[in-house]
């Protein structure tokens, strides 16, 4: 009987190799969606924060000029979507700070302007789990019933 060589018979690759080689590669693409799954999800968050941004800067820019700046909450929503909130609230300041002096009409509040404390809130998503973004502003109205002023 003539010797045979056992590794000259063998070509090619076992069947656990081929199970092993499978594995490794269903977790690698496993691993890749994951990946570009979670990279499309930030996408879209960043997205969202976006508009959210663009939409509360409109909002807050028509404040005062499209609408007459006057203290307490306004609500609503967007067409697209996000719910926002203005809270007006006059802002307290100091005249002398301003350089006023005694007996000038700035010391009665008579500066010729009221300065209010603008906070303006745009909210996306479900309501249970909201996402947010806020924009603070001090805006300065004309005192029409002031003689004061700069």
């Amino acid at each position: 009987m003539p010797w045979i060589n056992k590794h000259q018979q063998q070509a090619g690759f076992s069947l656990l190799e081929i199970l092993v080689a499978f594995a490794i590669l269903s977790l690698s693409i496993g691993v890749l969606l994951r990946i570009f799954a979670g990279g499309g999800h930030l996408t879209r968050t960043a997205e969202d924060y976006y508009r959210a941004v663009v939409t509360a800067e409109t909002l807050l820019t028509g404040l005062g000029v499209e609408t007459p700046l006057q203290p307490g909450v306004t609500q609503g929503t967007t067409e697209t979507g996000f719910r926002w909130t203005a809270t007006v609230s006059p802002y307290p300041i100091n005249p002398q700070l301003l350089g006023a002096q005694a007996g000038s009409p700035m010391m009665n509040n008579s500066m010729g302007f009221l300065p209010f404390w603008v906070e303006l809130s745009v909210e996306w998503g479900p309501e249970e789990d909201p996402r947010a973004f806020t924009l603070d502003s001090l805006r300065l109205v004309m005192d029409r019933s002031s003689q004061g002023g700069f």
